[in-house]
């Protein structure tokens, strides 16, 4: 992830980074939404267990840590944030397909394992992004879709894991977007119903705030170009 971007709200002209921005939107719509982080995860349950044990309830402990999404928090967040990046652009370009296609059958071929997981990821987050934020029937669409973006942070992880020879903090993040996209589709869907303009460095000016502007500019121009008197 690129480092944070800094933008001033035309509204208040209060300077904010995109970071910090998506960070009060989607938590406060997990809130909202009533899907606080960590619902179900219990703090305690594997304190003071030996490897044993932990060997022998592995299931019950691989349950337990997938209910934790704090991590999963920061990695939507921070995608969100890398949106406004321009150098974004190039990285998703590469690897995304037309929502109706199928990323697998492109990335079977590829013999570098980083390029599998990159198109995997890539194209699971945009669906996530796409069902939750961007389309405009996003309401409508009801689970059409879900199945896939499951599908593809699944593979994104079994990919990251054969690269990295195990488990890693992001392969774990993917395998919980994974195990519940859908809920992370219902909260950026919350997100996006809490504001007109969730983006509001992206805001709509009104058509007179644009004729106002384009005639002071008129104005400031012609003076300008006016010759000084002697």
């Amino acid at each position: 992830m690129g480092r944070a971007m800094k933008f001033t709200h035309l509204d208040t002209k209060e300077i904010e980074t995109t970071e910090s921005y998506f960070f009060n939107q989607f938590l406060g719509a997990r809130i909202q939404s009533g899907n606080e982080s960590n619902e179900g995860f219990d703090l305690i349950m594997e304190l003071g267990r030996d490897e044993q044990w932990l060997d022998q309830n592995w299931t019950e402990v691989k349950k337990n840590d997938l209910k934790y999404d704090e991590d999963v928090n920061q990695y939507i967040i921070l995608t969100l944030a890398e949106l406004a990046n321009p150098q974004t652009l190039s990285l998703i370009n590469k690897y995304l397909v037309n929502i109706r296609s199928d990323i697998g059958q492109e990335a079977v071929g590829f013999e570098d394992r980083a390029k599998t997981y990159l198109a995997y990821k890539v194209n699971a987050d945009f669906l996530l992004l796409n069902l939750g934020l961007f389309n405009s029937d996003s309401n409508l669409l009801g689970d059409a879709y879900i199945d896939k973006g499951e599908t593809y942070y699944y593979s994104a992880a079994s990919s990251l894991k054969a690269i990295k020879g195990g488990r890693s903090g992001l392969s774990d993040v993917m395998e919980k977007l994974s195990d519940r996209f859908g809920k992370y589709v219902e909260i950026l869907r919350a997100m996006k119903n809490r504001h007109e303009n969730y983006f509001s460095f992206h805001v709509r000016i009104p058509d007179a705030e644009i004729q106002r502007f384009e005639k002071e500019l008129a104005e400031e121009t012609a003076k300008r170009q006016k010759p000084p008197t002697s």
